[in-house]
């Protein structure tokens, strides 16, 4: 049977300070007051109903992936990434996600309205090609790119709904303590490590929501599903012990623990009193 290749992808991002300054047109201001103008001028287009910005403010300060391979009826996690911008250059690791995406169905949350337009922009920025996913993979209606929140929507024709609410229905422990509005503050902080943590755990809760559809869609059997979700509970703690910075691993394997409901793992035994 062919083998197929998945990479379930998220990405984490600040304002890019160069363009708030550019669009802000007054060099002597402090940075802050630059990004404040922004946002309140956002809320107030948008009637207070939101601040968030256009695609290319956004720049990206950390990516996570899950990769996984599909042959007999089952998907088996086989790798998982962790970038962060002070971990490498930005055109560089635009270059290797393209690379990386080449020949693999990519899953995601909402990724054809935000995590590859922002590639997109970031690439355009700096100029890294990527002509295979411009040409191909791209394209609108292509099997190359599932995006869980159109398929869980029916396209859109019913409300969509957070990664987090879709997560808790199937028995996963959803966002935690960091959630997206933390982002730019952490990132000020310099908390870097924690930014990599919650976007891992979104990847992976991205990843099994992608298995359950397969599931209730029928292109995996029941054995199917449970062997593959069986894979990232049994293969990917130690995937990520071999490639991710020990804190983020250590934070994936209390995240797993977290998760034994939906694992089916039994429950702890109590001890006598």
């Amino acid at each position: 049977m062919t083998l197929r290749r998945f990479v379930a992808l998220d990405l984490e991002t600040v304002p890019d300070e160069d363009l708030v300054s550019a669009v802000d047109g007054e060099p002597a201001r402090p940075y802050p007051e630059k990004l404040r103008r922004l946002l309140d001028e956002r809320r107030s287009r948008s009637g207070g109903r939101t601040d968030f910005l256009p695609i290319p403010y956004h720049r990206p300060v950390v990516a996570c992936t899950v990769e996984a391979e599909e042959q007999d009826g089952v998907v088996r996690v086989v790798g998982a990434t962790t970038w962060t911008d002070r971990a490498g250059d930005e055109a560089a690791f635009l270059r290797r996600t393209w690379q990386r995406i080449a020949g693999r169905t990519v899953v995601s949350f909402h990724g054809r309205g935000f995590d590859m337009p922002v590639l997109e922009m970031r690439s355009l920025k700096l100029g890294v090609a990527a002509p295979r996913w411009f040409q191909g993979s791209r394209a609108e209606g292509t099997e190359d790119h599932l995006d869980l929140i159109e398929l869980l929507s029916n396209g859109r024709a019913s409300p969509a709904a957070p990664l987090d609410l879709y997560a808790k229905l199937v028995g996963l422990p959803g966002k935690g303590e960091v959630a997206g509005p933390d982002v730019h503050a952490l990132y000020a902080a310099g908390a870097l490590d924690r930014i990599a943590a919650y976007c891992m755990t979104d990847v992976v809760q991205t990843w099994l929501l992608f298995l359950r559809y397969r599931l209730v869609e029928g292109t995996l059997t029941r054995s199917g599903h449970d062997a593959s979700v069986a894979s990232v509970r049994r293969d990917l703690p130690a995937i990520a012990r071999r490639s991710l910075p020990p804190a983020e691993a250590s934070h994936l394997d209390r995240w797993m623990d977290r998760s034994a409901p939906f694992f089916g793992d039994p429950a702890p035994a109590r001890q006598a009193r």
